[in-house]
């Protein structure tokens, strides 16, 4: 399945409160507020579901992104997301820790606990959503892992950044029968990523 959401849809002074939208629908509830007028915001979101995997290229002007215990509780899911940053920088924290991210370097963090996105540029990513049974069920004590910055230019990290653009650039291409397979591939090496 695949969603396009972009803030050139609407009407200028719509597209903050329509970009809140989108991330809340693509993602889990969130505050956001941009670092400019509403009427320079822009934003674009290109979301797909492989199985149980969700793989979406945000590209966006500055921005911070707040996941509050408020958001929390009044919420059901139950997520690990992973940013992939591919152009510009962003920051995630979580967990008392905080994770500064340049293209090639991914983070991840748990929508069950308060993080924090900041994008003080325009930015790009790709982000990964899995379901948070999955990853608890593959990691122990993955509370340790949230907004500690994965370098994608060795190890793991670096088959992983190879992947992901891979997919990305293909996705319109792949056969159903494989997708699932395709999405355990992208959870094992995104696994060995974060135990390293």
């Amino acid at each position: 399945m695949h969603k396009l959401w972009s803030t050139d849809t609407v009407e200028a002074r719509d597209r903050l409160s329509y970009w809140v939208e989108a991330v809340c629908d693509t993602y889990v509830q969130l505050d956001c507020d941009t670092l400019q007028q509403d009427r320079a915001f822009r934003g674009t979101i290109e979301a797909n579901q492989l199985a149980t995997l969700g793989l979406s290229r945000v590209t966006s002007t500055a921005q911070h992104v707040r996941r509050t215990p408020a958001k929390i509780a009044r919420a059901t899911e139950d997520y690990f997301l992973v940013s992939i940053q591919t152009k510009g920088h962003g920051r995630i924290v979580q967990d008392g820790r905080a994770a500064d991210l340049s293209p090639g370097d991914f983070a991840l963090y748990d929508s069950t606990r308060p993080y924090e996105l900041v994008f003080n540029e325009p930015f790009q990513q790709h982000v990964l959503q899995l379901p948070g049974a999955v990853l608890r069920g593959r990691l122990r004590d993955t509370g340790k892992l949230t907004a500690r910055k994965v370098c994608g230019d060795r190890g793991a990290g670096h088959l992983m950044i190879g992947m992901i653009n891979a997919l990305a650039a293909d996705i319109d291409t792949l056969e159903a029968a494989s997708v699932a397979a395709i999405a355990d591939s992208v959870e094992n090496i995104l696994v060995a990523g974060l135990c390293s």
